[in-house]
């Protein structure tokens, strides 16, 4: 069952006032990131068709633009055929814009590969407590 969105709406606002830094604590030994992060967005699972959705190919899944909802929320609808599974298609994510997704995402366990998602190339990562975190490497202009 999904958290509600007030519980979600919540954690939005906490990230974004304490600016949340990402580090790593798989292992004492690895560096922490150092570079940019900023908070995106959160994604949230739903079965409901929302207006404005466009089609992502690569995951067959419909998004919505996070950019134009008031509280950064980008709803997920995925096609019944998606090869995406596991926590990324289950649960709710924070996504945040990097320089590097590979530092980023250093000691996280890879749900999904990095790939071009058209303003982007984006990656799905698992933090050692289970949260489900997107990294974001904006396309140069």
């Amino acid at each position: 069952m999904l958290p509600r969105l007030s519980t979600l709406l919540f954690f939005i606002v906490l990230f974004v006032t304490i600016g949340v830094r990402c580090v790593s604590t798989a292992s004492s030994a690895e560096p922490e990131y150092t570079g940019k992060m900023v908070f995106s967005h959160i994604g949230v699972i739903t079965t409901e068709k929302k207006p404005g959705e466009r089609y992502v190919p690569a995951t067959r899944v419909w998004v919505t633009d996070f950019e134009n909802h008031p509280f950064h929320v980008e709803w997920l609808r995925f096609e019944p055929e998606s090869p995406v599974t596991g926590p990324v298609r289950n649960m709710p994510h924070v996504a945040y814009k990097v320089d590097s997704i590979k530092a980023a995402s250093k000691g996280m366990k890879e749900l999904l590969a990095p790939f071009e998602a058209g303003i982007a190339i984006v990656g799905f990562y698992q933090s050692d407590d289970g949260a489900v975190v997107e990294f974001m490497e904006m396309k140069k202009k």
